[in-house]
């Protein structure tokens, strides 16, 4: 397993999650002991193998001179649209307050921020110098586009079925664009 370590303010939460999950398996394996017949030797291979499974065999130091700071203007106007958007691209360490969101993924940590809310979120993104920000953000923007989507297709269906109006066909076309044909 190869690992990196990425010495930056911003990801010393990663830091402290390692830590944190580290004592977490420590003190249940601790209160089993107490709990149980285990030996002392037992819990001790268990928390052990635990650890040995974190290790990694290749070491990359990230510092603070490898990473860039870029921002991007983006057309992402709806919060709910975009936290599916980033959890379904595999982001992690989502953290959402008022009109802020950041997460992390690899060497790239995001944060997204929308000033009033007639404007669309921008997005800074830290991320070694090697790392392609650009197309990061061109990745999550076509799928942010595909769930716009997604959301508009299902509340076009509901608002049909509500209105008691049959959806006769649908068609998605080479570009994605669906096409409703519906009975009046």
């Amino acid at each position: 397993m190869s690992c990196s370590v990425i010495s930056l303010p911003v990801m010393l939460f990663s830091i402290i999650t390692t830590v944190v999950a580290e004592s977490v398996a420590l003190s249940t394996a601790q209160s089993d002991y107490k709990n149980s017949a285990q030996s002392r030797e037992e819990i001790l291979d268990s928390y052990n193998n635990y650890k040995n499974n974190q290790e990694c065999d290749d070491v990359e130091v990230i510092s603070e001179a490898n990473i860039i700071n870029k921002t991007f203007e983006t057309p992402f106007m709806d919060k709910k649209v975009l936290l599916k958007t980033i959890e379904e691209h595999g982001f992690s360490n989502i953290q959402e307050e008022f009109e802020r969101i950041t997460c992390t993924m690899g060497t790239y940590a995001l944060e997204f921020e929308k000033k009033s809310e007639s404007e669309p979120y921008t997005v800074v993104i830290s991320c070694r110098e090697e790392d392609n920000a650009e197309e990061k953000i061109n990745d999550i923007s076509s799928e942010y586009g595909l769930n716009v989507q997604e959301e508009a297709y299902l509340s076009i269906v509901e608002k049909l079925t509500d209105n008691n109006m049959q959806l006769e066909s649908e068609e998605v076309l080479e570009d994605n664009t669906i096409v409703l044909t519906v009975n009046l």
